[in-house]
């Protein structure tokens, strides 16, 4: 099936997008990765009328193209042989057909690489999930857009109504200077801070850091109600953001042998870019005490971290950094991430999916859950997503460092429990 609209001028890909492209490797695909779970089968036709809209979204008919006369340039142009079956595959779950079975197909999905030579996504039309349910597993380059920009996506491609709108996150850009003063004092500012980070030594070492294969693993959480993990953020004086990071820490305790200090990267979105695709925030790095054998200390610590972060300008200094290594050559770009990259051991992401069950395909979907690609000589991914009052947690971990993500996942889910024990509820 094919679907071509009138063709329109190349568009140059942003920096930022640009370095996302250019960060994808044979060990580390830079695709977010989706799974939407339905209760019936899904309609072929039904599913015509969504990829009709979702193609309304001219990213998804379009194709990168390079630029021959520099390494750093690349424009989004219109594929003339787009055809929606280069896209879209039907595919029958292999028996049992349970979550280990569909776990296993995602894993396989995220150790193969979307094609180049196409518009950067593809969704699985999985039927036999659970018995008589289905699910599509979407995969989209985080060159297209971050997570938070593809929910909002979805929610246009579903026609879903303003109460399913998550709610609005991250940081408010910097705001405009004009005076030479203010310009001056901010690019000290920006300066000390790159100077800082570039400083930081690379993270401890455990079993979670080590060089990276093809292979990986994919696991997901059981759904834990959001109003649960309120009230424990609640009972602790904390926001869910600190909750589920100092979560986070006691799995990973729980996981090692010999638990100690490391850093995550967490993705801090910059507002301003509402309705748009592409990526909008920059990273920062948390410590995670895990190392620290109380709950209550942990999270008090990763509050303290998380206060910090939003205060600091470490996020706004990576969207520039980011920037810069999409306009630099691919060998440069290759250094910075590496360098970067060493100084954390694992992504920790949690984006606000739609408030209210939203319907793909003329169905409602029961459940969601993504998963976020790492980078450069990262991992290990946590990837937390609320949907309709539930939230999931999926792991993606490289199969050299971690052998069975759903260790990790059973940590997590008792670290839950056990918070939920501490404060009574």
């Amino acid at each position: 099936m094919s679907h071509l609209g009138a063709m329109t001028p190349r568009k140059p890909i942003t920096p930022v997008d640009a370095a996302w492209l250019r960060m994808d490797g044979p060990n580390n695909a830079m695709v977010i990765t989706t799974v939407f779970r339905f209760e019936q089968p899904l309609d072929v036709g039904a599913l015509d009328a969504t990829f009709a809209r979702l193609l309304e979204h001219r990213k998804f008919r379009q194709r990168v193209e390079h630029d021959p006369r520099t390494l750093t340039r690349a424009s989004w142009v219109d594929d003339p042989d787009f055809s929606l079956d280069r896209h879209i595959e039907h595919v029958r779950l292999p028996a049992p057909g349970d979550e280990a079975t569909l776990e296993a197909f995602v894993g396989a999905r995220m150790s193969t690489p979307l094609e180049h030579d196409r518009p950067l996504w593809h969704v699985d039309v999985i039927s036999g999930v659970g018995g008589n349910g289905s699910a599509l597993l979407v995969r989209v380059h985080h060159a297209v857009g971050d997570g938070v920009a593809l929910v909002r996506l979805l929610l246009g491609v579903s026609g879903a109504g303003e109460e399913t709108t998550p709610v609005e996150v991250g940081i408010a850009p910097p705001e405009a200077v004009t005076t030479v003063r203010a310009l001056a004092d901010r690019a000290r500012a920006q300066a000390a801070t790159l100077a800082r980070l570039l400083l930081l030594p690379a993270d401890n070492p455990t079993p979670l850091r080590g060089p990276l294969g093809v292979r990986k693993g994919a696991a997901m959480s059981k759904a834990i109600p959001v109003s649960t993990i309120k009230a424990i953020a609640r009972a602790n004086g904390g926001h869910v953001n600190d909750l589920l990071a100092s979560a986070v820490a006691g799995a990973v305790r729980s996981y090692l042998r010999e638990p100690r200090e490391v850093r995550a990267l967490v993705p801090v979105f910059l507002r301003g870019g509402r309705g748009e695709s592409g990526n909008h925030f920059g990273l920062a790095y948390l410590p995670l005490p895990v190392q620290e054998p109380s709950r209550a200390l942990r999270l008090r610590a990763v509050k303290r971290e998380m206060d910090t972060i939003k205060s600091a300008p470490d996020a706004t200094v990576a969207f520039v950094v980011l920037g810069a290594m999409g306009l630099a050559s691919p060998t440069l770009e290759r250094f910075g991430i590496e360098l970067f990259t060493k100084k954390a051991t694992m992504l920790i992401t949690n984006v606000p999916g739609p408030a209210a069950t939203v319907q793909v395909g003329g169905q409602d979907v029961s459940s969601m859950v993504v998963w976020a690609p790492t980078s450069g000589s990262i991992g290990l991914g946590f990837s937390l997503l609320t949907y309709a009052g539930q939230l999931r947690l999926g792991v993606a971990a490289d199969a050299n460092l971690v052998s069975d993500p759903h260790e990790l996942v059973a940590c997590f889910e008792r670290e839950i429990d056990a918070m939920r024990a501490d404060a009574g509820l």
